[in-house]
């Protein structure tokens, strides 16, 4: 009987320990299964990265070449309405208005004005000469 008790103890560590090992089999498969599931994700995420990384450069490079157009033609339609013409000329009018301010001060209209009128006594009191 003690045998048999004893046998019967045996069977169950046995089993005990084949049950540990199926438990130590699926575990290592599950652990093996999850890293596989987190090197693929990594693998995954890299790739994702990269697919950002250029999509953006993309971008960038499409934003930079339409603002480039956009200030090409811009400049284009500038000249086309004569802007930097319209610049010049309210430029150079201002520097006429700033010479004549300069020239017809009172000082210089009265010089000139004395000098009308002198010129117009000269040619009163000289007697004019008839052809």
């Amino acid at each position: 009987m003690l045998t048999d008790l004893l046998n019967s103890i045996y069977k169950r560590i046995a089993q005990l320990g084949q049950a540990i090992q199926g438990l130590k089999t699926s575990l290592d498969g599950l652990n093996q299964n999850i890293e596989e599931k987190i090197i693929n994700l990594n693998e995954k995420l890299k790739s994702f990265s990269e697919e950002i990384d250029m999509t953006q450069t993309k971008h960038i490079d499409v934003l930079k070449e339409i603002g480039e157009s956009t200030k090409d033609e811009l400049k284009r339609i500038q000249e086309g309405l004569g802007l930097d013409a319209l610049n010049t000329l309210i430029k150079k009018l201002n520097e006429f208005e700033k010479l004549s301010g300069e020239i017809l001060n009172q000082d210089t209209v009265n010089l000139l004005l004395s000098e009308a009128i002198s010129s117009v006594k000269n040619l009163k009191q000289k007697p004019s000469k008839k052809l």
